[in-house]
C-alpha cells in the first residue's frame, strides 16, 4: 500500500541478517539460548524495526514465536521473547574507557545498567561538545539508540530514521556515533546554499574518510534538502559509494596520490584505477550515512520510488508514537527540577500531562476518521505542552512572589508606622512645655520683626528712589553711546576708505601732481588743504616742498587725527564744505589728488565725530 512502500525484501535483508549474527564472538554465544535471542534480535532489526503499525509489530513477534517454535527444540514461547524481557544486544556495554577496537558485540543482560551506562555517556557527551542535550532514556528512546549503535558497527553500515518530527531521531545518531567513537557531520544550510556547495561537503566528506580514514557519520534530514539532486547523489553513494563527475581529473589524481600509502600497506594494485577504488572503498567503509525522514505527506514515498537504494541500502527504524511510559518519564524528568510541594503532586502533574497528550492524540485520529484531514501531535509537542506549563507556572509564581512581597513590605511599613507615631506622641508630650517657651519667645521675636519690617520698608523706598535716578543717568548715558557709536559708524568707512585710497598711490602719482607747473583749481585747493592740516602754508611753492619730502605718505598715514587743533578744523570746513570739493571732481583734474581729497575729507569728518563723542 502507500503508506507501506518501503515493505519490500529482498536477499539483502537475509544477508543482513547473517551479517548481523557474524558480530557476535563464540566466546558470547556459548549457549543455544543465546543463539536463539541472538536470531530473533538480528531479524528483527532487519524485518520489524521498519514495521508503522502495533499490528503489524505483534503479527511479526508471534510469526517469529512460531518459527522458533518449530525450528528450535526447548525454544522460549513468546512471553520469554518478547514480555518478560527485552532481547537487546550492544558493544558499548564496556563503557567509554573500553577501547574501541577491544570491544565485543554481547547480550545486554540488565537494561536498567544499560540506561544508567547510556546517562554516563550522555554526561561525557555533553561534558565534550557545546550543544549539550537533554535526553530522557525511556525504554523507546534506549532501543532505538541500540540500534543505530548497531548499525554504525556492522561494516558499511546505513540507516534510515522514520518518524514525524521532535521524535529524537537526529539527538539519538549523534548520541550513538558518540558512544561508538565516530565523528558526527551535517550540513548547514545557508541563503544560496546548493547543488555545488553540496558537492564541496561530500569532497571534505571523502577526503575526511577516505584519505584520513576517519570513521564519520553523515546525518542528513529530509528537511535539508534543498535539490531533489541531494538525494540522487546519496543515493549513487550508498549504491556504489561514487557520486558521479564529483571529482575532476585533476581532483581524482591527487586522490589516487594521497591514499598510495594507504594502498602499500594493503597491498592493493599500484594502477591509478586500482587507487581510486581503493579511495571509494575505504570511504565506505569509514562513511556511515543516517537518513532522517518524515512518512508526512507524498515526498517519503515519492523518494523511496525513485531512488530504491534508500530502502535496499539502509537498514530501516521507524519512530513509533512515544508510548505512555515515555511520555511518563519524559514529563517526570522534565518537572525533576520543578518545585511542586511533594513527590505525589509532582506524579500527578506528570501523569495530567501524559493525559492530555494522549487525549490530544485520539482526537486527532477521530478527526481524521471523520474528515480524512490530518492533525499530528508529535513529541515536540508533547515537550511544547510541559515547557509551557513549567513557564506559565514560573510566571505566576513570580506575579504572586511580587504580590506577597509588596504585600508583607505594605504591612512591615505599616507597622513602622505606627511604631514611629506612638514615639512622636511620646516625644509631643515631653515637649510640651518646651513648646509654651518657645512660643512665648516667639511673640517676642515677631514683635521685633514688625519693627524691623517698617524700617526696612524705609529703606526700601529710599533705594526705588536711588535707583530710579540711576536707571535714569543710564538710559541717557546709553542714548549717547550710540550716538557716539552711529557717528563712529559714520566717520570710519571714509576713513578706512581713504587710506585704502592712500595705499594705492606711488612715487609716479606724487610726481605727476607736484610736476604741475600751475596747477588745476581743485589740485591746488586739495594741496592747500594737505597743507593746512600738516601745518605748512597754503600756497602752492609749499605744497610742492610737502610733495617732495621722502616722508610725505608717512605723514599722512600717522597723521595725529585725535588731536587736531580747532582753528585747523575751522581753516578746512571751508574747504570741505565747497561743493566742488568732492573726490568725484577733483578725480577729474588729477585721481593721485582724489586719495589726497579724501584724506582730508575724513580728517575732517573724524575730527568732528571725535569731539562729539568726546
Amino acid at each position: 500500500t502507500p503508506a507501506k512502500s518501503h515493505y519490500t525484501f529482498n536477499l539483502r535483508d537475509l544477508s543482513k541478517v547473517l551479517q548481523g549474527i557474524l558480530l557476535i564472538s563464540a566466546e558470547q554465544c556459548k549457549t543455544k539460548d543465546v543463539m536463539t535471542r541472538l536470531w530473533v534480535h538480528e531479524s528483527m532489526r532487519v524485518f520489524h524495526d521498519r514495521l508503522i503499525s502495533k499490528e503489524d509489530k505483534d503479527y511479526y513477534k508471534n510469526m517469529v514465536a512460531q518459527v522458533v517454535k518449530k525450528n528450535f527444540a526447548d525454544a522460549p514461547t513468546f512471553e520469554d521473547l518478547f514480555v518478560d524481557r527485552s532481547i537487546l544486544f550492544g558493544d558499548f556495554l564496556g563503557g567509554s574507557a573500553e577501547p574501541k577496537e577491544e570491544r565485543v558485540y554481547r547480550e545486554v543482560p540488565n537494561v536498567e545498567k544499560m540506561v544508567v551506562l547510556m546517562e554516563e555517556y550522555l554526561e561525557e557527551y555533553n561534558a565534550s561538545s557545546t550543544n549539550a542535550m537533554n535526553l530522557v532514556f525511556f525504554m523507546d528512546a534506549a532501543e532505538h539508540a541500540t540500534r543505530i549503535a548497531r548499525i554504525l558497527r556492522q561494516p558499511r553500515g546505513n540507516a534510515m530514521l522514520v518518524g514525524v518530527g521532535g521524535s529524537g531521531k537526529q539527538s539519538l545518531t549523534r548520541f550513538a556515533s558518540f558512544v561508538a567513537g565516530f565523528k558526527c557531520f551535517s550540513i548547514e544550510l545557508s541563503r544560496g546554499y546548493g547543488s555545488q556547495e553540496f558537492r564541496d561537503d561530500l569532497k571534505n566528506l571523502y577526503q575526511q574518510t577516505g584519505i584520513d580514514g576517519v570513521p564519520t557519520v553523515f546525518l542528513f534530514t529530509d528537511t535539508q534538502i534543498v535539490e531533489e539532486g541531494f538525494v540522487e547523489d546519496i543515493n549513487n553513494i550508498l549504491n556504489s559509494g561514487e557520486v558521479p563527475a564529483l571529482f575532476d581529473g585533476q581532483e581524482k589524481d591527487r586522490m589516487c596520490s594521497d591514499i598510495r600509502e594507504y594502498a602499500e600497506s594493503i597491498n592493493a594494485p599500484m594502477g591509478k584505477d586500482s587507487l581510486y577504488q581503493t579511495f571509494i572503498n575505504r570511504v565506505r567503509d569509514n562513511l556511515h550515512i543516517i537518513l532522517c525522514m518524515s512518512p508526512v505527506g507524498e515526498a517519503f514515498r515519492s523518494r523511496c520510488r525513485q531512488f530504491p537504494s534508500l530502502i535496499n541500502c539502509c537498514t530501516i527504524d521507524w519512530y513509533m508514537e512515544w508510548p505512555a511510559e515515555a511520555l511518563n518519564s519524559v514529563s517526570k524528568r522534565f518537572l525533576s527540577s520543578v518545585e511542586l510541594g511533594s513527590d505525589e503532586t509532582r506524579a500527578s502533574v506528570a501523569s495530567m500531562c501524559v493525559d492530555i497528550h494522549v487525549s490530544v492524540t485520539e482526537i486527532s485520529e477521530r478527526f481524521y476518521q471523520e474528515l480524512r484531514r490530518r492533525f499530528y501531535v508529535t513529541p515536540k509537542s508533547y515537550l511544547d505542552l510541559i515547557n509551557l506549563y513549567t513557564s506559565l507556572l514560573e510566571e505566576k509564581r513570580f506575579e504572586l512572589g511580587s504580590a506577597r512581597d509588596r504585600l508583607l513590605n505594605g504591612l512591615q511599613k505599616l507597622d513602622e508606622t505606627n511604631e514611629l507615631v506612638a514615639n512622636m506622641k511620646v516625644e509631643l508630650g515631653e515637649l510640651q512645655p518646651v513648646l509654651k517657651e518657645k512660643a512665648a519667645a516667639t511673640e517676642i521675636l515677631l514683635v521685633q520683626v514688625a519693627k524691623d519690617k517698617e524700617e526696612a520698608a524705609l529703606v526700601e523706598a529710599r533705594v526705588a528712589e536711588e535707583e530710579a535716578v540711576a536707571k535714569k543717568q543710564a538710559d541717557e548715558t546709553k542714548a549717547i553711546a550710540d550716538s557716539a557709536q552711529a557717528d563712529l559708524d559714520e566717520a570710519m568707512p571714509a576713513l578706512e576708505s581713504a587710506v585704502k585710497s592712500l595705499n594705492a598711490l606711488n612715487k609716479a602719482d606724487i610726481v605727476e601732481v607736484k610736476g604741475f607747473p600751475k596747477p588745476p583749481p581743485l589740485v591746488r585747493m586739495t594741496m592747500e588743504a594737505v597743507c593746512l592740516l600738516l601745518g605748512e602754508k597754503t600756497d602752492w611753492d609749499a605744497a610742492k616742498k610737502v610733495l617732495s619730502k621722502g616722508d610725505f605718505m608717512s605723514l599722512l598715514f600717522e597723521y595725529d587725527k585725535d588731536h587736531i587743533k580747532a582753528k585747523i578744523v575751522k581753516a578746512l570746513t571751508k574747504y570741505v564744505d565747497n561743493p566742488e570739493y568732492t573726490p568725484e571732481n577733483v578725480a577729474k583734474q588729477s585721481k593721485a589728488a582724489m586719495s589726497l581729497c579724501m584724506w582730508t575729507r575724513a580728517m575732517h569728518t573724524y575730527s568732528r565725530v571725535a569731539k562729539v563723542v568726546e
